[in-house]
């Protein structure tokens, strides 16, 4: 009998892992079992047969291929960076499969008191506040990260997803956009700080200061349309307000 297929999900009960756990179970040929494994050498003949297809989720810095060279100035960003430098030079040469996902901004931070915090929704859209006018934030939801993580994780061993990395994206859009949508759809402003929250926030805390500036001066670069070609069931702003966010009840993931 052939072996079951092995899944490392690590951080399961958090929002990408919850996300990749329910995308894994509704395939239409769900894998069969998960082993839960966590080695520090990926390299190793143990690791190898016991993880032979490991799923990262890091940041988008740019580009597919421009990230590789961009760790950027932002501290956790660079971290991510040199994640994804680890596991592919680690595995190189062996048959362990990699593909690193790489979002933009979560949709998920935006989401009513209930699921982000009583001040997470309203403290990040008042960081984006702070851009410049009209500038616009790709933005990705945890389900549409699920979504991919679980293609890739059912891929074969000659399948497309090895050693592949793939910046996510649902959307692009600005802040001014974003509240005419919240609006619509929610019947009420989008939460925010008061002014200048946003920008004490920036001087005090050296990575939302280094990220909102990255924003501003290079920000996300995902393909929209490619991925909406490859997903089409891709969260915009509007449809992930309407179905997963929490703000309008009876959404398709309304959890109330």
């Amino acid at each position: 009998m052939e072996p079951a297929t092995k899944i490392l999900v690590v951080g399961a009960t958090g929002r990408t892992g919850s996300a990749t756990i329910s995308a894994l179970a509704s395939l239409p040929c769900a894998p069969a079992a998960a082993i839960l494994a966590l080695t520090r050498s990926p390299s190793s003949p143990k690791a190898q047969s016991r993880v032979p297809h490991v799923v990262l989720s890091s940041v988008h810095r740019g580009g597919d291929e421009a990230s590789w060279g961009n760790p950027t100035a932002v501290p956790h960003f660079t971290a991510k960076h040199r994640a994804e430098l680890y596991l592919r030079d680690r595995t190189r040469g062996t048959a362990t499969r990699w593909t690193i996902l790489r979002p933009t901004g979560f949709l998920d931070n935006y989401g009513p008191p209930s699921s982000a915090g009583t001040l997470m929704g309203p403290l990040v859209a008042g960081l984006w506040a702070t851009m410049p006018p009209g500038r616009t934030m790709q933005l990705v939801s945890a389900r549409d990260i699920g979504l991919f993580a679980a293609r890739a994780l059912a891929d074969g061993p000659g399948g497309e997803w090895a050693h592949r990395a793939l910046g996510l994206a649902g959307d692009d859009i600005s802040l001014t956009e974003a509240d005419e949508v919240f609006r619509r759809v929610v019947g009420r402003a989008m939460p925010r700080t008061w002014a200048g929250v946003g920008t004490v926030v920036r001087w005090a805390f050296e990575d939302a200061g280094r990220s909102m500036e990255w924003f501003e001066t290079e920000g996300y670069k995902a393909d929209v349309g490619r991925l909406r070609e490859m997903e089409p069931r891709l969260q915009t702003w509007e449809t992930w307000l309407r179905e997963s966010s929490g703000w309008v009840k009876g959404g398709t993931e309304d959890g109330e």
